[in-house]
């Protein structure tokens, strides 16, 4: 046999496997923290009864839960410095009047009695069944971020989280991230609110099981309702 040919069916017996492997990437490690491990932010953390978050906001009330066992909050926080003074605020809580309907209970804080707050525009909390399961906090734009990844980064190292933030397949913009954990989601955007001229980044964090506990109830009774109307249309005697 030819040696140029041998040695070429040599070689290529050699490389076949090579050749018919595919390469597979190591899945990122799944973020094993739970509910209790969830960050906290601005003092407000994940599974907080109603009555602990309110013992931070002296003058705030929450609207009753509805048959679902959801009740809506929104803060917008103002800095006093910027008011006209022919105008001060004499109160550092006042009902917000131009919230509507689906923002719940609104009120307008003071920024200077509530320092805790301060860096913040706008936040917004869902209760269910009385704890605290969804927390939207819009910060000022007085930190600049260049990108996204620049933003989760300094996150995770502040708040102590894993660095397994990924774009959320819904999501259409690259402008947005989200840490997926066993108990919690939290989401980090640097869009902003575009209604808003001075509004900077926003973090979202989410109790996950309380969620999914609501949407079962909710398709419960929806299916409920169904099955009820179904029995009238069957028991109709003309």
């Amino acid at each position: 046999m030819n040696k140029g040919i041998l040695f070429g069916l040599l070689l290529l017996v050699s490389c076949s496997p090579v050749f018919g492997q595919k390469k597979v990437d190591d899945p990122k490690p799944r973020c094993t923290l739970g509910l209790e491990q969830s960050p906290e932010l601005r003092g407000f953390r994940m599974g907080m009864t109603q009555a602990a978050v309110l013992a931070k906001l002296p003058g705030v009330t929450v609207e009753k839960p509805d048959k679902f066992g959801l009740a809506r909050l929104r803060l917008s926080i103002i800095d006093p410095s910027a008011l006209i003074k022919s105008s001060p605020r004499d109160k550092g809580v006042q009902q917000d009047m131009t919230a509507t309907s689906t923002d719940g209970s609104a009120f307008v804080l003071d920024g200077a009695k509530f320092p805790a707050l301060k860096g913040t525009r706008r936040i917004q909390m869902r209760f269910i069944d009385g704890r605290l399961s969804y927390l939207n906090i819009s910060y000022t734009d007085e930190v600049k971020w260049d990108t996204i990844d620049q933003f989760v980064e300094t996150i995770s190292t502040t708040l102590k989280l894993p660095q397994q933030w990924q774009v959320p397949q819904e999501s259409d913009t690259m402008q947005q991230q989200e840490l997926r954990c066993a108990g919690f989601v939290i989401t980090a955007n640097t869009i902003g609110d575009s209604t808003d001229i001075h509004a900077g980044p926003e973090l979202i964090l989410q109790d996950v099981a309380a969620w999914n506990g609501m949407s079962k109830r909710q398709n419960d009774t929806t299916e409920k309702a169904k099955r009820e109307e179904d029995d009238k249309r069957k028991s109709f005697k003309p």
